[in-house]
């Protein structure tokens, strides 16, 4: 195989079936999600003498890891993936399997729902101590909050952590073995990983909009002060957002005034980076990856920092394309 060729390594029960797979192989779609998403595999071969069906039928559980390389040095690890939801199609053409599943890790405790209390925990403790019980390492920046009590009330490990960041201004993701959970500004304000420019070749197509609704030029908290025993309101600006209703923020626990400003500004921040959205697609890129910034340039009103949501990359007979969701970078 040229390496000057995109390809892709794909270990299966840990036996590499790259070479073999590749002459069946219609197509290959991973799935780079960002915040509070696991990542995704899809892989479809062609099953003309019905093995797929057959001996070599996958089972739900079975594990992959798959690589892709661009062929110009590039390389792009996905991770190790559990298998789930294998589904065999037909028609004149041909009999085909498709062959689906999530980050392995994912698919584990991670989704079990449990019932606990942290009490007198700073915001890195908490974090690293559920990341620890399900094997994980953690990475990231993660804001100097002291909590008085945080309760896990009948949530999977994984929207735990994710309401968590909402609620604290982070961002929440699962690679590998590494459990992401780090400050927004230090995500939304890194350079840009990659610049775009309007009328590269490499720029397959692309789709931009403002939108306007759901976005809020304030949020104001209102909150039991724990210490004074009387409601107390708190109220956070976003300058970038001119016109606008006010997120009225009700109901939640709060302990604090730091808590009400991080509490506003996170959910503030979650509702307004939608102020951008859209997609890029372009010839196969490995660094067009969930949580990355690119600079959009030569896109009139539209250029500017945006955040990539989640990424696909896809590979196919016809060639590698990647294409990047994206969202404003607000920091």
């Amino acid at each position: 195989m040229s390496l000057h060729k995109p390809h892709f390594s794909l270990i299966y029960k840990g036996v590499d079936i790259s070479s073999e797979l590749d002459p069946m192989t219609l197509s290959i779609d991973y799935t780079d999600n960002g915040h509070g998403e696991a990542d995704e595999i899809s892989v479809k071969v062609q099953d003309k003498d019905g093995r797929w069906q057959g001996s070599w039928k996958p089972e739900p559980g079975d594990l992959m890891s798959l690589t892709i390389l661009d062929g110009s040095g590039g390389v792009l690890p996905c991770g190790d993936f559990e298998m789930d939801e294998p589904e065999t199609s037909g028609s004149r053409s041909g009999d085909e399997m498709t062959i689906r599943g999530l980050a392995a890790p994912i698919t584990k405790a991670l989704r079990t729902e449990n019932t606990k209390a942290f009490e007198d925990k700073n915001l890195s403790a908490i974090v690293r101590e559920v990341l620890s019980q399900n094997g994980l390492s953690h990475e990231g920046q993660v804001d100097d909050l002291m909590f008085k009590r945080v309760t896990q009330r009948r949530e999977r490990d994984l929207e735990f952590l994710k309401r968590l960041a909402e609620d604290t201004g982070h961002y929440f993701t699962v690679k590998g073995t590494r459990g992401v959970f780090t400050s927004i500004k230090s995500i939304d304000g890194q350079p840009h990983a990659l610049t775009v420019f309007r009328g590269d070749r490499s720029l397959l197509d692309y789709s931009l909009k403002h939108v306007t609704a759901e976005t809020y030029s304030k949020a104001k908290v209102s909150y039991l002060d724990q210490d004074k025993k009387e409601t107390t309101r708190h109220e956070e600006a976003d300058a970038k957002i001119k016109t606008g209703d006010v997120l009225k923020i009700a109901g939640e626990r709060v302990e604090s005034a730091s808590h009400a400003k991080a509490l506003a500004k996170s959910r503030l921040h979650f509702k307004n980076r939608n102020r951008l959205s859209g997609s890029i697609s372009m010839v196969g890129n490995v660094r067009l990856v969930a949580g990355v910034t690119v600079g959009l340039v030569g896109f009139g009103q539209y250029s500017g920092k945006a955040l990539v949501k989640s990424s696909t990359h896809s590979m196919s007979r016809s060639g590698y394309t990647s294409k990047g969701d994206l969202v404003d970078a607000r920091g």
